[in-house]
C-alpha cells in the first residue's frame, strides 16, 4: 500500500471522472462502458439514493470504477463529494446519460494548457441513444444558449460563456474546490450559471468549446418529474440575482425573469410550477443567506454576456409557435429552453 501511495505521488492521476446517477442503471452502463476505454485514470459514481442495485453491477468494472453513497439525494452538490475524493488534477463532469467522445478529453487538457485561467471547459451535443444528432441549432437548446445564439465556427479558444453543462464539462480540482463547487441549496436548475458566476468574480473564466464534443443522450424522467422540477429554476433564478446582483439592479433582474418565467410557464401550461418556485425562494431564503456576496459590476456584466436578450428571442420565437404552429414543424423549435 505504501508503495502505491509513493507512486501516486510521483505519478498522480490526471483526471478523475465523476457520474451522478439516479434510479438509470442502463443509461449508467452505456456510459461506463465507453469511460472505461477513454484515458480517465479513476471513475468514482455518485449514487443520489438510488433505488436500484448499483453495487452489484459496479463490481463488474474492477477497481478504476469507485461507488460514493451519500445516502440521500443531494442533486448537483454530490459532485463536491467526489472532487473531494477524486485523486486527479481534473474533475471530468458527467451525468448518467453523457460521456466525451474520442479525442474529447485531450482538447480540454489542450484547453487548460493554452489557458492558465480556465476554470471550466464543456461541449455538448443532444444525441439518440444510437448516437444520432437530434438538434443542431435550435432555439433554446444548451448548444444555441451556449454559443450565445452565434452560428459561426467557434475560434480555437471557445466562446466565453456565461454558464456550462454541468454532465458535459471538465474542470479544474483545485479550482472546483476553491470556490466551493456548486451550492447544496440550490439543488438543481441554473446551477451552473451560479457557480460560473462565482467563478469568474474568483478571476477564473469559463468556456464553451464545441470541438470537446460530448454526448448528451438525454434519458426521459417523465413528464410528472419535469414539471415537479420546474419549480427550481425559477427559486434558483431569484437566488442567483439575491446572492450575487447590488441590491437595485437585483430588483430590476429579478422582476424581469419573473415577468419571462410567468410567461414561459404560462405557455407549458404549467404555471403551478412558477408559483412553487417563487414561494419556495421566499421561504426557504435562510438556507442560503450565508452565500450572499454581491460581485462588481465589470464582474456582473461579463457573468450576464447576453442572456437577457437570448431568453427575449426564445420568448418571441415560442409566441410565434403559438399564433403560427406550422414554424415548429418547420424549424423544431420552441422547445423548453435549457436554462
Amino acid at each position: 500500500m505504501a508503495s502505491k501511495d509513493r507512486a501516486e505521488q510521483v505519478h498522480p492521476p490526471l483526471v478523475s471522472a465523476v457520474v451522478v446517477s439516479f434510479n438509470r442503471p442502463d443509461h449508467l452502463r452505456l456510459v461506463l462502458d465507453r469511460l472505461v476505454r477513454l484515458p480517465v485514470d479513476e471513475i468514482l459514481v455518485v449514487d443520489n439514493a438510488s433505488s436500484d442495485d448499483l453495487p452489484g453491477f459496479l463490481e463488474l468494472y474492477g477497481p478504476k470504477v469507485r461507488l460514493l453513497q451519500p445516502g440521500s439525494n443531494l442533486g448537483a452538490s454530490a459532485r463536491n463529494l467526489a472532487a473531494e475524493q477524486a485523486r486527479g488534477r481534473f474533475l471530468l463532469n458527467l451525468d448518467d446519460d453523457s460521456f466525451p467522445r474520442l479525442g474529447a478529453i485531450e482538447r480540454c487538457l489542450q484547453a487548460f494548457e493554452c489557458a492558465p485561467r480556465l476554470g471550466i471547459v464543456g461541449g455538448v451535443r443532444d444525441v439518440d441513444e444510437e448516437g444520432r444528432l437530434l438538434k443542431l441549432d435550435e432555439v433554446g437548446i444548451f448548444d444555441w444558449f451556449l454559443r450565445g445564439g452565434r452560428k459561426q465556427a467557434p475560434p480555437a479558444s471557445g466562446f466565453p460563456a456565461f454558464f456550462f453543462p454541468a454532465g458535459a464539462s471538465m474542470a479544474r480540482r483545485d479550482v472546483y474546490l476553491e470556490v466551493g463547487g456548486f451550492l447544496g441549496p440550490l439543488f438543481i436548475n441554473n446551477i451552473e450559471i451560479e457557480l460560473t458566476t462565482r467563478l469568474l468574480g474568483s478571476g477564473w473564466e469559463v468556456t464553451y468549446l464545441p470541438t470537446t464534443v460530448f454526448n448528451h443522450a438525454k434519458a426521459p424522467t417523465g413528464v410528472t418529474r419535469d414539471r415537479s422540477m420546474a419549480k427550481y429554476r425559477v427559486r434558483n433564478q431569484l437566488w442567483y440575482f439575491w446572492l450575487h446582483f447590488p441590491p437595485k439592479l437585483a430588483a430590476r433582474r429579478i422582476v424581469a425573469y419573473l415577468l419571462f418565467d410567468l410567461i414561459e410557464y404560462a405557455y407549458r401550461r404549467n404555471l403551478s410550477a412558477w408559483l412553487q418556485g417563487v414561494l419556495e425562494a421566499w421561504r426557504d431564503r435562510e438556507s442560503v443567506r450565508q452565500y450572499r456576496k454581491p460581485l462588481p459590476r465589470q464582474i456582473l456584466r461579463r457573468a450576464e454576456l447576453n442572456r437577457g436578450r437570448l431568453h427575449v428571442r426564445l420568448l418571441r420565437e415560442q409566441l410565434l409557435c403559438r399564433v403560427m404552429p406550422g414554424r415548429r414543424r418547420k424549424r423544431n423549435i420552441c422547445a423548453a429552453p435549457s436554462t
